[in-house]
């Protein structure tokens, strides 16, 4: 039996900025253009200079399709382009993409010319559109470009369709769950373009080492062209997918069948449930399971959100190591390898719509498209399990405003699509407004002693909202502050818009702030804002413009801040040892302190290679201090080693005397 299917990337292009008459011509004179290679962005400028081109530009490219795709359907999909698309074949208009960060794919079978040359145009714009989320770019840029692969491919006359909203076409959905039984219900979304009536849909289900668990046929009757078909199977007892305890996938594979031809769709799948609780916290599989871990962003500096593969497992990597057990995928849908990830790593994660900071009361056909494909595209995924609807919009003067509708409606389709999943939404305010509790949970962006108030206002605020607001779950899904590794004075702190953001100021905020979260076992979820520093083009404060600097981890992915390894020392199973403020290497007083992050019983301290104390750790956050440390004139060698001498770090400080 013939499997399917065959699949061509496209990663050579031609592009240009600028409107152009008749690029999509196939006689259209190209040559002048850039040879560029995808994932690819051209709005780099934003990273080191105020503005960034916002408009029209055009790629081009030549593809032959080979003739063992004669006679089959062939599809052409971009797993996103930033932020709107217009694709052409051989002239002809396939169709218009609107939304960046959603995968889209279109049937091309009648406009594509098999064993021969064919021209594809692509016109892309990232310029402001008030009917498009998100309407600005005061939070994060919008970046434009095909920053994520790009792939044709052939399916036979019958296929599994690869253009319900770009999903898989695949669903499955856990019914119910006891320890002897999972019963799923898996539905099939089934394209039928040959002259038969009937085809046979085979179903099997592998564990996580790929031995078959069950199998199921059936055949189909065909009543149109478009068919979901809904098939009821059971897995006796299941092994359930527990965060990072066990992140157990199953696998399924379905096939659809007609003669000799067949066409089969892989998805991976856990079966887990989950609950909040709003004294209790967060609740997997039936066992609290507290939730801490950060936002992330898909950017690097040097080549903005045009990510290759390595780029994306390094990012997951970071969010690994730390220990996080929760990632929210602000403000937008991530690339599709992140969440694969964390299925495979076992991290809760938040998947959301860039319906964010502000909106026009235009933009409600794009916001629920986009949500559609959001939900869709990811259905399978266990490591879901919120679909947030918008971030800090702020509906100020009355609750009829067009935002406030919009939400209601995009809770009612979410719902919709999907009843296994809760419905989320991050606020600034407090908690009665007149965006706030429309979605099933709230969340809270919370800053205090940064944008106001003070740091320890963090626990006095959720203490009050939990007392007043008793059954309900809260969580915070922002906090944070800025911090520069290249500034170590924390005397010189000038915030939140100022110039100086020492490193060692951020440090000293999470170890209160992660105190206070700690302390209150109700939260059901915190989330650092963020992983790494990211770009921010209408920014210019802490000392390097075009940036946010809240990061754990610098832009370029190569320091990891103190404040990293604190959480990491507080979250991770791994051994940790830190010497922190390490980057403050220029001393003005013979005595110090040394503040030391590990989750080691017992620490040893050298000052230029002589013991100088011994500590057990005490701190419920992780931290010894060595108070009353004294450095020598010049360089001095600081070193700790856990007392089982498997961990050990250093750093080399240099007290200045003063003149």
């Amino acid at each position: 039996m013939l499997q399917h299917r065959k699949t061509i990337s496209l990663k050579d292009w031609v592009f240009t900025k600028g409107k152009f008459f008749n690029a999509q011509k196939t006689d259209f004179s190209d040559n002048s253009w850039e040879h560029v290679k995808i994932p690819h962005t051209y709005s780099m400028e934003a990273l080191n200079q105020v503005g960034y081109y916002r408009g029209e530009t055009w790629y081009r490219t030549n593809i032959d399709i080979p003739t063992s795709m004669e006679n089959e359907r062939i599809f052409i999909r971009f797993e996103g382009v930033g932020h709107e698309a217009e694709v052409f074949v051989n002239e002809k208009r396939i169709g218009k993409h609107i939304g960046g960060y959603s995968a889209f794919c279109y049937e091309i079978t009648n406009e594509i010319n098999v064993g021969k040359s064919n021209v594809i145009a692509v016109n892309v714009s990232n310029e402001p559109n008030y009917k498009r989320i998100p309407v600005n770019d005061k939070l994060f840029n919008h970046y434009g470009g095909i920053y994520r692969p790009v792939e044709i491919f052939s399916t036979p006359k019958m296929a599994i369709s690869p253009t319900f909203h770009a999903s898989p076409g695949l669903f499955v959905e856990l019914k119910e769950l006891t320890k002897t039984e999972a019963k799923l219900e898996i539905r099939t979304h089934i394209l039928n373009k040959t002259i038969e009536k009937n085809g046979k849909l085979q179903l099997e289900i592998k564990d996580a080492q790929g031995k078959k668990v069950i199998s199921h046929q059936e055949i189909i009757q065909f009543t149109d062209e478009n068919q979901m078909v809904t098939s009821a199977i059971s897995i006796k007892n299941p092994i359930l997918w527990h965060g990072r305890k066990n992140p157990y996938l199953y696998l399924v594979e379905a096939t659809i069948i007609s003669h000799e031809q067949s066409d089969k769709v892989v998805q991976n799948f856990g079966l887990r449930t989950f609950d909040f609780d709003a004294n209790k916290g967060f609740i997997l599989n039936n066992e609290l399971y507290r939730l801490y871990g950060v936002n992330m962003h898909q950017e690097w500096q040097g080549v903005g959100p045009a990510l290759t593969k390595e780029h994306h497992i390094a990012d997951m990597n970071f969010v690994d190591e730390i220990g996080a057990t929760t990632l929210r995928t602000a403000h937008y849908q991530h690339s599709d390898l992140v969440y694969e990830l964390a299925d495979q790593k076992g991290i809760l994660t938040w998947a959301e719509i860039p319906f964010v900071n502000d909106y026009s009361g235009r933009e409600d056909e794009n916001a629920k498209s986009q949500l559609i494909e959001l939900i869709l595209q990811n259905y399978n995924h266990p490591s879901i399990f919120v679909w947030g609807l918008w971030n800090e919009v702020r509906a100020n003067k009355s609750p009829d405003e067009p935002c406030v509708t919009l939400t209601k409606e995009l809770n009612e389709l979410a719902h919709k699509l999907d009843s296994t999943r809760k419905t989320i939404s991050a606020s600034d305010k407090n908690m009665v407004s007149n965006m706030g509790n429309i979605t099933d949970i709230q969340s809270w962006n919370k800053y205090f002693g940064w944008y106001y108030g003070n740091y320890n206002d963090m626990g006095k605020w959720l203490d009050k909202s939990h007392q007043d607001f008793p059954n309900r779950p809260l969580s915070i899904s922002e906090y944070g502050i800025g911090g520069n590794i290249f500034h170590q004075d924390a005397s010189k702190l000038e915030k939140p818009v100022g110039d100086y953001f020492p490193e060692i100021e951020q440090t000293n905020y999470h170890e209160i702030t992660w105190k206070i979260f700690m302390d209150r076992t109700y939260l059901w979820g915190t989330y650092v804002w963020t992983m790494t520093d990211m770009g921010v083009n209408v920014w210019n404060r802490g000392g390097i413009p075009f940036l946010n600097h809240k990061g754990l981890v610098t832009f370029d992915r190569k320091i990891k801040k103190d404040a990293f390894y604190f959480y990491k020392a507080n979250w991770s199973q791994e051994p940790v040892l830190h010497i922190a403020e390490r980057r403050h290497k220029t001393r003005t007083s013979n005595i110090t302190n040394v503040k030391v992050f590990t989750n080691s019983k017992e620490v040893l301290l050298f000052v230029n290679n002589k013991k100088i104390a011994q500590q057990k750790l005490t701190s419920d956050i992780n931290v010894i201090n060595f108070e009353n440390v004294i450095l020598k004139s010049g360089e001095n060698k600081i070193q700790v080693i856990s007392k089982d001498k498997k961990l050990q770090d250093e750093v080399i400080w240099t007290f200045i005397e003063k003149s």
